[in-house]
């Protein structure tokens, strides 16, 4: 079949797919098959884009009709459902064309102004790695790339030539690197250090006044106890690279920031993000989920849509000490497959959540003590790296204290705190005990867990 196509041997697969169902439709006999809607393999064949609607109550779920062909374009167009059109000919298509043409219209600009490319003449033995995105124009490459003009925009002098570039984009293996590579020299310069347990926070401290920089690949959030030294850092990072000014932060990776200074409170919701995944699938307007889970990801899209108004809130009371604590739970035998089971454990500061986990364990737990012993043991690592970095940050001071961390079962704070106590864990993994030591060293106070305590 390859061999009469002009197809490319990426198809092969398809190819073999479509000879099998062939195969199975003609070895019936007494019913005879269907041959219609089949082609003859490798002309074009063109499919009928089918409009998703709302569902309705009354009518059955429709699904994608089983066609034995591939539609390339509409493969990708339908990877830009979450807002963003997938590539050229899918924002040519958008209802809102007009306004993905002026953004690519921006980029293309920015391109030009920060000197990306060239064109050249592909060399002999070059290779071009395709059409990428159009980020990341800050870092500069140490090798020799090569990329094909972007479509829509092919220099109508220069069609054949290619664009060697001169800086990193995104979509290449390098641009990541390269730029954060650039910003961490950059900002190192105006005297910011980096915290050696999260690359990706950034301090500055000139007497009592502190500025933190939080980087999150090409966005920024600084803050800052001082406006005109805000001020001057932002001054200084427009020097050094194209930068955006958003103003006083509202939005984060899809996080609202709610800020209210009067009553030095600040809460995170994530209801913007939730509201899109909502409709994308129609349930923004669904019912409460029931607690018979009769559909489970409809269930929990029900979930997301009545918990969506809540966020996490810090701060408010002026004199708490400002301090971190840990609470550490599991589920006793939760997994009905393998009968592991569950850690889960949150750090809490401020009055609000920073950290947490819940996972199904590794080791198998022969009863509720062990398994709350190494819900304990899997928390007090973590511990161990939020002790480090908190304490980097130079702003809460009783992090050089034992982190408090509450648990409910007596029998495994016993064994935690008194390692003379074998009775009933003498088969504990020799790895879980890192608890105790953990402990002796003064990183964490392992306390029973109380009503009073919450």
């Amino acid at each position: 079949m390859m061999s009469q196509t002009t197809l490319p041997k990426s198809f092969w697969d398809y190819a073999l797919e479509t000879d099998a169902r062939i195969l199975n439709m003609v070895l019936a006999k007494k019913v005879a098959p269907k041959f219609s809607y089949l082609k003859v393999w490798g002309y074009e064949a063109l499919v009928k884009r089918d409009t998703l609607t709302k569902p309705d109550k009354s009518t059955r779920t429709r699904h994608a009709p089983d066609r034995m062909c591939l539609y390339i374009d509409a493969e990708e167009h339908e990877l830009g459902d979450l807002g963003e059109p997938a590539n050229y000919k899918a924002a040519l298509l958008d209802p809102e064309s007009e306004k993905w043409l002026n953004a690519m219209n921006v980029e293309m600009q920015s391109m030009k102004d920060n000197e990306v490319w060239i064109l050249v003449e592909l060399p002999p033995n070059g290779k071009t790695v395709g059409n990428v995105k159009t980020t990341f124009l800050n870092g500069y490459l140490n090798e020799e790339v090569y990329m094909e003009q972007p479509e829509g925009f092919v220099n109508p002098k220069y069609p054949n030539r290619v664009c060697k570039l001169k800086r990193s984009i995104h979509g290449l293996k390098q641009a990541s690197r390269q730029w954060n590579k650039r910003f961490d020299d950059e900002i190192k310069k105006s005297s910011f250090t980096q915290n050696h347990d999260e690359s990706c926070v950034y301090l500055k401290a000139s007497k009592s006044n502190i500025t933190f920089l939080i980087l999150y690949v090409d966005d920024i959030l600084i803050m800052e106890n001082n406006i005109p030294m805000l001020q001057s850092v932002k001054t200084y990072l427009g020097r050094c690279f194209s930068m955006k000014d958003l103003g006083e932060a509202a939005y984060i990776l899809g996080i609202k920031i709610y800020i209210d200074k009067s009553r030095r409170l600040i809460g995170l919701c994530q209801s913007a993000y939730i509201e899109k995944i909502l409709k994308q699938y129609f349930m923004e307007n669904s019912k409460r989920g029931s607690d018979i889970h009769w559909t489970t990801v409809k269930n929990i899209l029900k979930y997301l849509r009545n918990t969506k108004g809540m966020f996490l809130v810090y701060g408010g009371d002026l004199k708490r000490e400002l301090r971190i604590s840990c609470y550490t739970d599991a589920g006793y035998l939760t997994d009905a497959d393998d009968l592991k089971s569950q850690t889960g454990y949150v750090f809490v500061l401020n009055g609000g959540d920073v950290d947490w986990k819940s996972a199904k364990q590794s080791i198998f737990a022969t009863s509720s003590t062990e398994a709350e012993y190494i819900a304990a043991f899997d928390a007090s690592k973590e511990t161990v790296w939020v002790r480090k970095f908190i304490s980097g940050l130079g702003v809460v001071p009783t992090i050089e204290e034992p982190i408090s961390m509450y648990c409910d079962n007596t029998g495994a704070i016993a064994i935690a705190n008194e390692s003379g106590i074998t009775k009933g864990a003498r088969h504990f993994r020799a790895k879980v005990h890192y608890l105790r030591e953990v402990i002796e060293y003064g990183d964490i106070k392992l306390e029973k867990f109380t009503q009073m305590t919450t």
